[in-house]
């Protein structure tokens, strides 16, 4: 299959940037904002309702009730579905 062009750029794999991923999911997430894309509030991990089934871990917007992060730990290895949030913020460290 052909790969298109964007920008002028051709596309590369997730690979390339490995690094810039380790950097978001080498911490703690807790501590990372994340906006419902229910009703628009901000607010850290920590902060919002996790209700934790057999199954795994369903994080809710504690405005609203949007689910907007759901864990599951499998055989298989972890799922992350953020289909309900709009946004994943994580500040930088501090120098």
């Amino acid at each position: 299959m052909k790969e298109t062009q964007r920008n002028g750029a051709m596309p590369l794999d997730g690979n390339a940037e490995g690094g810039l991923l380790s950097e978001l999911f080498a911490l703690d997430v807790t501590a990372a904002e994340i906006t419902c894309s229910g009703c628009g509030a901000a607010a850290a991990i920590g902060e919002i309702r996790v209700y934790a089934p057999t199954m795994g871990a369903v994080f809710r917007c504690a405005q609203c009730d949007t689910v907007v992060l759901r864990l599951t730990r499998t055989p298989a290895g972890l799922f992350l579905d953020m289909r309900g949030a709009r946004r994943l913020f994580v500040a930088a460290p501090e120098p």
